[in-house]
């Protein structure tokens, strides 16, 4: 099943975000990502950065780690300091297009399998992102007047929070939506490009639910 992050109608405030318990303390979560298509590496490092942003209060981190592309050649330094882990999560960046209600556009989405578990793949389509600024009136200027310092900026930043909301449902092992905030099941355009991410913020109970699923499950964030 296919959770998806998707554009709506409906924009709710932000609870006050704050960390998990020290007792909850985690290492950093690795992070794989691989970049399908060919986009400038700024926009995959400012929605690393969205990401980061957003779920610093809570206390979890994440390393990034670059998928070699498809005709590189592979690494066979047995001295590598940062070999790619057997198990982690992985980010796809393309150009795929989600599959969504009529009404929404999906940036981002995850797939839980027949158990229930979140899968370790987490995809961002970047066309989507892209195409919605473009076709969204009053969330930027036209792209034509927009210098591309700003475009950039603009697509990695909605890029990123969709990617936080999809990383939700995997350290959370659960496909619900919340009623605001970062879990909350659409958010508008505005709130995705805008400079402001409030609407992404995690509140006390959302903190309180993760701090509980990891302190049980600790292998689900911890390096593998």
């Amino acid at each position: 099943m296919l959770i998806a992050t998707s554009l709506g109608a409906i924009a709710f405030a932000a609870a006050a975000a704050g960390s998990l318990p020290r007792a909850a303390a985690l290492p950093p979560m690795v992070v794989t990502v691989d970049v399908t298509v060919d986009l400038p590496p700024v926009v995959v490092s400012i929605a690393q950065h969205e990401a980061d942003a957003i779920w610093q209060p809570t206390g979890v981190t994440f390393i990034w780690r670059r998928a070699p592309r498809a005709n590189a050649p592979a690494s066979v330094n047995p001295a590598d300091p940062c070999p790619p882990p057997p198990l982690g999560l992985r980010v796809v960046i393309g150009d795929n297009l989600g599959h969504a209600p009529a009404d929404r556009v999906a940036l981002g989405w995850i797939v839980f399998e027949a158990d229930g578990a979140p899968a370790h793949e987490i995809y961002v389509s970047h066309r989507t992102a892209l195409e919605f600024m473009i076709s969204t009136r009053g969330v930027s200027r036209p792209l034509a007047q927009m210098p591309t310092a700003e475009q950039n900026m603009m697509v990695g930043r909605a890029m990123g929070r969709a990617l936080a909301h999809e990383m939700g449902h995997y350290l959370l092992g659960s496909k619900a939506h919340a009623r605001r905030g970062l879990m909350q099941a659409t958010h508008t355009a505005y709130s995705f490009f805008d400079v402001d991410r409030s609407a992404f913020e995690i509140d006390k109970a959302m903190r309180q639910e993760l701090a509980a699923r990891l302190r049980h499950e600790p292998s689900t964030a911890a390096l593998q």
